[in-house]
């Protein structure tokens, strides 16, 4: 029998065990012996018996980007396939949450600090951003990450991954840990960074717990940085710490191709469902978030836009919402809009009502009033908030317009869903939000 290739598996630096492939492609994955720290997935407890299947393949999978031609051109890059195995043994070192994926060969370069960050001019994020945008808009987008990098993230949107320390920016090479993460917008829509700032910095006004950020401009190319939730910066030493984590398609055995409900992947009921056992009051988190991603007509809030956190063995929260971005301004009069996931049954932008309400209180067992009530609290502050959210960003082509579309389209939706969540279906009546210009 052929011995099979593996690579090690480290989390928050502890060998957690080992990633398998076989002969045929087929992917395990097995805990070292008397591992104890924080499990890998909540799919996969520690255990003394080896995983195999879609748990593994999925959970694994989940830690490359989304998009075929970005893992074509890691592939290209790194000179191998685009299989999840061989991707993962060059661009493993620095992941989502707290794992790193390593060569046996390449366990010394995880001690090895020298020159472990390179400092990078604004003048040359700006450019790698531009380099990003225009290989988007000519769909021919190669890896996000620079040559002498070693890192991959989730997601089909353009990110680079980089430190941030002091005012000053570092590239992550070797298997050094990056604590922000910059995007510079979707492409083909308008001021989407800005978009999507002003949609968090609502949600933390709000009182939802989200991922901080800010908007920079590099040599005048506009991004909004994230700062990893996932990372904590010690005060003492300045030094990175990984925090681990996993999205809820990895925690549900689900690829990344199939994230959306739409397509067969985790709706809310299955989710509340997953959330039963998870601390923090992860359940009411997660209705809050999907109440907030209804009233904002945020409606991309995929699985893969949602992830626990694993604080030690055996446990899980919420974590941090992020991704978060209103498509209020970008929609198009009359076309029909629909959320990612849906409310007791309803997912239809303007269409949120009583008995939306009634249907989830009653599948997960919560009190009809009180998410009334929370419902009705959540978006008048949102309405209340709308003006300090949209105040104080950056002066750029067409922002006025799209803030005063964002304001008067959630305005219209939190207004009617106030009303439409009081009144029985008789006298129930949707908004079509893309009437409203301002």
């Amino acid at each position: 029998m052929s011995v099979p290739k593996q690579l090690e598996v480290l989390i928050a630096g502890e060998h957690a065990g080992q990633l398998r492939m076989s002969t045929n492609g087929e992917l395990s994955f097995v805990y070292s012996p008397g591992y104890s720290g924080p499990h890998l997935s909540i799919n996969m407890p520690y255990s003394t018996d080896e995983y195999s299947g879609r748990r593994v393949s999925t959970w694994f999978d989940n830690l490359l980007p989304d998009n075929p031609q970005v893992r074509k051109g890691m592939a290209e890059e790194a000179g191998t396939s685009m299989g999840v195995f061989p991707l993962l043994t060059h661009f493993g070192f620095d992941l989502p949450g707290a794992v790193q994926v390593v060569a046996p060969d390449s366990m010394d370069l995880l001690n090895d600090r020298e020159q472990s960050y390179l400092q990078i001019t604004r003048a040359s994020i700006g450019e790698r951003l531009r380099e990003l945008e225009k290989s988007e808009a000519q769909d021919s987008i190669r890896s996000w990450a620079a040559s002498e990098e070693h890192w991959s993230l989730g997601g089909m949107q353009a990110k680079i991954a980089l430190r941030r320390f002091e005012g000053l920016w570092y590239e992550c090479t070797g298997a050094s840990a990056s604590n922000v993460i910059v995007k510079p917008g979707a492409c083909g829509l308008e001021n989407q960074a800005l978009v999507e700032f002003a949609t968090m910095r609502l949600a933390k006004k709000c009182g939802i717990p989200c991922a901080k950020t800010s908007i920079e401009s590099f040599d005048g190319t506009e991004a909004i940085i994230v700062d990893r939730y996932d990372r904590f910066i010690s005060p003492g030493s300045g030094s990175v710490i990984r925090i681990h984590q996993e999205d809820l398609c990895q925690a549900m055995a689900i690829a990344p191709s199939k994230k959306y409900a739409a397509d067969g992947g985790p709706s809310s009921l299955q989710i509340m469902s997953l959330l039963e056992q998870a601390e923090g009051n992860s359940r009411r988190r997660f209705a809050d978030a999907l109440l907030y991603n209804y009233l904002t007509a945020s409606t991309d809030a995929h699985a893969k836009n949602y992830s626990l956190l694993h604080p030690g063995p055996g446990r899980s929260m919420l974590a941090p919402l992020y991704d978060v971005a209103s498509a209020a301004p970008f929609m198009k009069k009359g076309k029909p809009y629909h959320l990612a996931m849906s409310i007791g049954g309803e997912n239809r932008v303007g269409w949120l009502r009583r008995s939306s309400l009634q249907r989830f209180a009653e599948t997960h067992a919560l009190d009809l009033g009180a998410l009334i009530e929370r419902t009705d609290e959540l978006a008048e502050t949102i309405v209340q908030n709308l003006d300090a959210a949209l105040d104080d960003l950056p002066k750029r082509e067409g922002i006025d317009r799209i803030s005063e579309l964002m304001r008067v389209r959630i305005t219209a939706l939190c207004r009617s869903a106030q009303r439409n969540i009081r009144v029985n279906t008789a006298h129930f009546k949707p908004v079509d939000i893309t009437r409203f210009h301002g």
